[in-house]
């Protein structure tokens, strides 16, 4: 979940971390009113988009200019489409003058947490990590014992920091890596680190991703969790939105779905087993309506749930229910599921094709819930993921035709 600049600020200015003053603004003229009071000695601001994109600078999102120029510039960036999100959202800040712009980023590695250092900050710092590798230094960081000020020393100094500088750098890189530890983040990115002309520091440029694991740590996060919980950062749609109120509501392992443009709904697990799955679905011609994985569960309503997601959409025309063996989630439960919704929903099971591919604990009362649904393809023991990929696929061109972009779903 990545926290937009509002907010990471504020989490960093609460840690005592040297962050110009802004503010919040949702209209041009809201963020011209801002711009009078927030405009520094040389009387000029920043107002930036307030999205959950990168490169907004690139994108022509984040723009220095005098109070009264604000409401112009922030009508424009309210304009703008970044990453297919709309800007609706403004930060304007105090500028900053700036001597010079520094990188700095907290990240995970293979083994832990990591640090990178370089003194080429500023918008063209995936062009510096391409063409000049060696301008960028990282180290991991022990996560036991944290960054030490010596070790922050030694890496600023072997980014090549003017010594007079590296005491500073060294003292707010350690600020910088707590409030990384302490605010949950898989990653934290300052760019730019601003050395201003008076030789002071400044936070200017601001990224932080939090591990939505931890929301139950961060309650003030949750607003903005729901808003920016989708693929990209994007909204969550009402499916999505109602899987994630039956993991909160209902007790078990976690269900992850995201919907897609296909017409392949999937309730498939097992982790690899259900990437493996999704790309079979393409490998065999079909496209994947949603991804899912999810743990086992002791009932069925988180299934429930994810299921009915799946069935409301009406581009779905057919449905693969499959897990790996190894998973071994009670067969019966995910069965329990199914019957429920297709009752629910009075699916007619000879119409809409349903390939279901459960192996293991409690199988023989799964089948025997199977039985009723004439119709449904519980595949026999032994059959691969492969096979029910391609088993699904088949049915639903068989049924419905290739180019057909409707079903035959209720009776």
């Amino acid at each position: 979940m990545r926290l937009l600049e509002d907010k990471s600020k504020a989490l960093l200015k609460q840690a005592g971390l040297p962050v110009p003053r802004g503010e919040l603004a949702r209209s041009a003229d809201e963020a011209s009113r801002l711009a009078q009071t927030l405009a520094g000695p040389e009387e000029r601001v920043a107002i930036k988009a307030l999205v959950a994109a990168g490169r907004r600078g690139k994108a022509g999102a984040v723009a220095v200019c005098k109070p009264a120029e604000a409401a112009e510039v922030a009508a424009r960036i309210l304009s703008l489409t970044l990453d297919h999100k709309q800007v609706e959202q403004l930060y304007v800040e105090e500028a900053i003058d700036i001597a010079d712009e520094y990188y700095l980023a907290f990240a995970f590695g293979d083994l832990g947490p990591r640090v990178v250092a370089s003194l080429r900050g500023g918008v063209d710092i995936e062009a510096v990590a391409h063409e000049s590798p060696k301008a960028l230094v990282n180290h991991d960081i022990d996560p036991v014992e944290g960054l030490r000020s010596w070790q922050a020393a030694a890496l600023w100094d072997q980014a090549g920091a003017p010594s007079d500088q590296i005491p500073g750098l060294s003292a707010l890189t350690v600020r910088l890596y707590a409030a990384f530890r302490d605010n949950d983040s898989q990653m934290l990115e300052i760019n730019p680190l601003v050395r201003t002309t008076q030789g002071d520091w400044a936070v200017v440029g601001t990224m932080m991703e939090v591990d939505d694991n931890a929301l139950f740590r961060h309650p003030a996060w949750q607003a903005q969790a729901d808003e920016t919980a989708g693929p990209g950062g994007r909204p969550l749609t009402l499916g999505e939105r109602q899987v994630e109120e039956a993991n909160k509501r209902y007790a078990g392992g976690a269900t992850r779905y995201i919907e897609l443009d296909g017409e392949i709904g999937l309730l498939v697990s097992g982790g690899g087993a259900s990437l493996y799955q999704h790309d079979l679905i393409l490998h065999y011609g079909g496209r994947p309506a949603n991804h899912t994985d999810f743990s086992p569960t002791p009932t069925p309503d988180k299934q429930v749930a994810t299921l009915e997601a799946i069935l409301d959409r009406p581009q779905v025309r057919g449905l693969l229910v499959g897990c790996n063996f190894l998973q071994l989630a009670r067969c019966d439960i995910m069965m329990q599921a199914l019957e429920i919704v297709l009752e629910r929903r009075s699916v007619d099971t000879r119409k809409f094709p349903i390939v279901v591919r459960l192996f293991g604990p409690y199988e023989p009362e799964a089948r025997a819930i199977a039985a009723r649904f004439p119709g449904i393809n519980y595949l026999p023991p032994g059959a691969s993921l492969a096979e029910a990929c391609e088993a699904i696929v088949n049915a639903v061109r068989q049924r419905d035709g290739p180019s057909s972009s409707s079903r035959e779903h209720k009776t």
